[in-house]
């Protein structure tokens, strides 16, 4: 069934991020509001004290002259880093953050597009700029003195923070994004873009005071911002930051999630080592194969799946009851074995610049074949579709961005009245859900015309255990397309396919390699139509390239080219 307004919780309106940060704190002012590891111990802060330290901070920003500016946040996901945006945000300026893995190069060229005059480093990236003076300075390490120079001023009746006035329907986020594509952009959010997102998605999903995420994906990017911070600062929730994916095992063990969000390249990792325990067992391959079936006659509510697969959830810290996933197509088969543990998968689907949910699975509509609904509040559909209902999606909404940053012509391609274009390939679904087929920039256009979507193949590519990571893309002879299959092999499984490996016999292993790949690539071709034959094998010593979501880039240079 279609989800309608019939089927919406009851959430609490909200229009700005102050106002979103303020009422959680007195909702919930005794509940845990963030936990970390310092120092081998585990530190936590209430809500009442993450509002102090909001308006003392954004006090002294105000003092120091940055009253109105925009500020920049950048460095690993902490309680400082959310500290400073909604101390930004909520009272002082514009937050502009800031992915640390940049170069300085390129942070320094978003630090002078978007016009910042300050930025807030954390400490590992501090070497880093160093060397450049292009804007004021601040540091994480030193927000203790901060906040104690704000609150000083607070006691003495500086009365900045609550003067500050925020225009709900102004820019007061920039995020710049080049996603898999093109050139870094300022996307301009406002506060009620963000806040109707996340009211939207609440409508559908539940969010409780108990429950916590473990913050993996990096801050800067809306996805685990919206979803992973601001949402559960929303809900009175608790947010846990893991140190390092090296301590992604133990901080499960320590923080105990209930929500985990995550990207499909995570979770598929995950399954790896999961299916690598079962198989070490004598059998066990086929003791996983009977347990999954077994769980799937049970029902899914309740603790049966779970407690079939009690080893497995114990792995996740034990509580996790929800898994959000985004940012890339997620396969059917991942899907299928985390709901057999007991673990429920909602997959989302957005862009920066729809804040970003605009597509959803929710409490009472998931599936592994498509990406839901709508948030409340928001429209979708799908323009110029083909004989198949294929085109391009476009939503429309109080979610879509005011528009980029100085560049009112690329604005003006993708926000066509009222609708944003998002460059995605779409087509309907059962239900009337939505299935996200691919980008239309990556869309592959045969001499006769037929449309071949490289998602597609990359999909059936990576179904085979020997692929760890593929991309197809064409290159063209007389406009004629030539389809290209570039292949990350996954090592062990090859090795034990090939019953050698590359150190004792480099030659022949890599002649085994492109038997593999080819007789693979064969089976794949006699499945499909002529004009989607791969044509091209290219077999990569390394990784793809890929954005801080672990989305491969198509458009790196290194990503198109035979190692």
């Amino acid at each position: 069934m279609k989800l309608t307004r019939d089927y919406v919780y009851s959430v609490r309106e909200v229009i700005t991020l102050r106002e979103l940060v303020e009422t959680s704190c007195e909702l919930y002012p005794d509940n845990t509001a963030f936990l970390f590891e310092k120092d081998g111990n585990i530190c936590t802060v209430t809500y009442k004290q993450f509002m102090e330290d909001i308006r003392a901070l954004a006090t002294y920003l105000n003092t120091r002259g940055l009253s109105g500016a925009r500020v920049a946040v950048s460095g690993k996901n902490s309680y400082t880093w959310a500290l400073t945006y909604l101390a930004v945000a909520a009272g002082c300026g514009v937050v502009v953050p800031l992915d640390k893995d940049l170069s300085i190069e390129e942070a320094e060229f978003i630090l002078h597009d978007s016009e910042t005059a300050a930025v807030m480093i954390s400490p590992e990236i501090e070497e880093k700029f160093s060397e450049t003076d292009f804007c004021r300075k601040l540091y994480m390490k030193d927000i203790p003195q901060y906040i104690s120079e704000g609150k000083k001023l607070l006691d003495e009746g500086n009365t900045s923070y609550a003067d500050h006035h925020i225009d709900p329907n102004a820019m007061g986020i920039l995020i710049y994004t080049s996603g898999t594509t093109g050139v870094a952009k300022g996307v301009m959010l406002s506060h009620r873009n963000i806040c109707t997102d996340i009211t939207g998605v609440l409508k559908y999903v539940t969010l409780l005071p108990t429950d916590r995420t473990l913050s993996v994906l990096p801050l800067h990017h809306t996805y685990e911002c919206t979803a992973g911070f601001l949402a559960f600062i929303y809900g009175g929730a608790s947010i846990a930051y893991n140190e390092s994916l090296r301590k992604l095992k133990s901080d499960l063990q320590t923080f105990k999630p209930t929500i985990f969000i995550t990207v499909p390249l995570m979770l598929e990792s995950f399954l790896k080592l999961i299916n690598e325990k079962y198989n070490a067992i004598p059998g066990g391959k086929a003791v996983l194969a009977m347990q999954k079936a077994a769980s799937m006659a049970l029902p899914e509510n309740g603790n049966a799946r779970r407690n079939l697969f009690k080893t497995v959830n114990a792995a996740f810290g034990g509580r996790v009851r929800l898994i959000l996933c985004g940012a890339a197509p997620l396969s059917p088969e991942v899907y299928k074995a985390y709901e057999s543990f007991g673990i429920k998968v909602y997959i989302g689907y957005g862009l920066t610049e729809t804040s970003p949910i605009s597509l959803m699975h929710s409490d009472l509509y998931r599936s592994p074949y498509n990406n839901g609904y709508p948030p409340a509040g928001i429209s979708v559909k799908i323009i110029d579709p083909d004989e198949e209902g294929k085109g391009e999606l476009a939503v429309k909404g109080p979610n879509v961005m005011l528009g980029y940053y100085k560049k009112p012509e690329e604005t003006a391609e993708v926000l066509q009245d009222g609708w944003f274009r998002t460059g995605d390939l779409a087509k309907p679904g059962e239900k009337g859900t939505f299935t996200v087929v691919g980008r239309l920039k990556s869309m592959i256009v045969a001499k006769n015309g037929k449309k071949i979507f490289p998602e597609e193949l990359e999909y059936k590519l990576a179904k085979d255990s020997c692929v760890s990571e593929c991309m197809v893309f064409a290159t063209y002879n007389d406009d004629d397309p030539v389809i290209c299959a570039s292949i990350f092999p996954e090592r062990d499984e090859v090795v034990k396919k090939l019953g050698i490996s590359p150190e004792e016999a480099p030659e022949k292993y890599r002649e085994g390699l492109k038997v593999l790949f080819s007789e693979l690539v064969s089976k794949l071709n006699a499945q499909n139509v002529p004009y989607k034959a791969i044509k091209k094998i290219i077999i990569r010593e390394k990784e793809f390239e890929k954005t801080t979501t672990k989305k491969i880039k198509r458009n790196a240079p290194g990503n198109l080219t035979e190692e």
